[in-house]
């Protein structure tokens, strides 16, 4: 669990520093991450980006529903959204939707082609709700372990 929390925190730490803060050997800690890794409780390493920096100026959580419930238009829908770059996270989800999408544009005008030439043209979409991001004063990453 040590090993797990210095890694969310920096997942860019040398294996000597981790050592030194874990109070092992090197060859000891990289052994251990390496089994972390194999058992998928690591499922890789990446850097937080700041979108905003980077042109993506709109974050949205849209809530979709599908017109049809069967397993086939589900996979599909799946499929198809998780291809688009701009949708960042797809949840499956219960209640009155049945999907919650996390999606970053540049702004309003690329999210509504966003909408018309790729989300609205997967077979068994249903209602699209969109709900935009005003501010994030909470973004947390790593679990409370």
């Amino acid at each position: 669990l040590q090993i797990l929390r210095i890694l969310q925190a920096d997942g860019s730490i040398s294996n000597a520093d981790l050592s030194r803060q874990i109070g092992l050997k090197p060859p000891s800690v990289l052994q251990r991450v390496r089994k972390l890794e194999q058992m998928g409780l690591i499922k890789g390493y990446t850097a937080h980006l700041n979108a905003e920096e980077l042109g993506f100026g709109l974050t949205i959580f849209a809530q979709v529903s599908l017109a049809l419930h069967q397993d086939m238009p589900i996979d599909h829908f799946v499929e198809c959204v998780s291809a688009v770059p701009e949708v960042l996270e797809v949840h499956h989800v219960s209640g009155e939707f049945d999907f919650l999408l996390r999606i970053v544009v540049q702004n309003m005008r690329h999210y509504e082609r966003l909408i018309r030439d790729e989300l609205s043209t997967i077979k068994g979409m249903g209602k699209i709700q969109s709900c935009f991001v005003l501010a994030s004063p909470k973004e947390a990453y790593a679990l409370p372990i």
